[in-house]
């Protein structure tokens, strides 16, 4: 019984006393938690002081958060694609069988990928379809072309390969009707997470 009196304050101003050097002690300690990450080398990795940001051995941010939104990233910057908006300035095909519109040439980053093509035909009784390899498989069953302008998901699919193998991703369209063209645009395509 002694032993625990000797652990617990004298009287209530000690007992304060104590609280309060505990929550200066937490206060200081949880900035300390994760605020810097350095290398071997003392070069900082990592930052979470006002955000977090991460940073190559050159010292440049290549990731980080946006700490003034609150939403989403900062870095990298992320690309946005534009594609013509009139559908007479797209290409097309007038085959019977289908052949490359469109050719996206990359190297895998992600497990996954998806393309939003525009698609349409340039006279009212011409009708077609269009579909999306990946080296050379077809992603997806062909979707039908009709003379009214549509923009189509084709995704998300997974990508073959390991990390950093070049992938080779097409739009191919053909016509099966009519005498016009079957026209596609790449309106938007990008690598996503699985």
């Amino acid at each position: 019984m002694t032993q625990r009196r000797a652990l617990l304050p004298a009287d209530p101003s000690d007992l304060w006393r104590t609280l309060k050097r505990l929550e200066r002690t937490i206060s200081e300690r949880a900035g300390q938690l994760l605020t810097a990450l350095r290398r071997p080398d003392g070069t900082l990795a990592f930052s979470g002081t006002a955000g977090w940001t991460w940073y190559d051995q050159g010292g440049t941010a290549i990731l980080a958060e946006d700490a003034f939104s609150g939403q989403g990233l900062a870095l990298p910057y992320l690309a946005m694609a534009a594609a013509p908006a009139r559908y007479t300035d797209w290409p097309g095909s007038t085959s019977g069988t289908f052949e490359d519109i469109h050719r996206i040439s990359a190297y895998k980053q992600q497990a996954s990928a998806f393309v939003i093509v525009g698609h349409t035909s340039d006279a009212g009784p011409t009708t077609g379809e269009f579909q999306v390899t990946v080296n050379g498989s077809t992603v997806a069953a062909a979707t039908a072309v009709t003379f009214s302008q549509a923009a189509t998901t084709i995704g998300p699919f997974a990508l073959p390969g390991a990390i950093r193998d070049q992938i080779d991703i097409r739009v191919q369209a053909r016509r099966t009707a009519g005498a016009g063209s079957v026209k596609t645009t790449v309106l938007a395509a990008s690598q996503i997470q699985s």
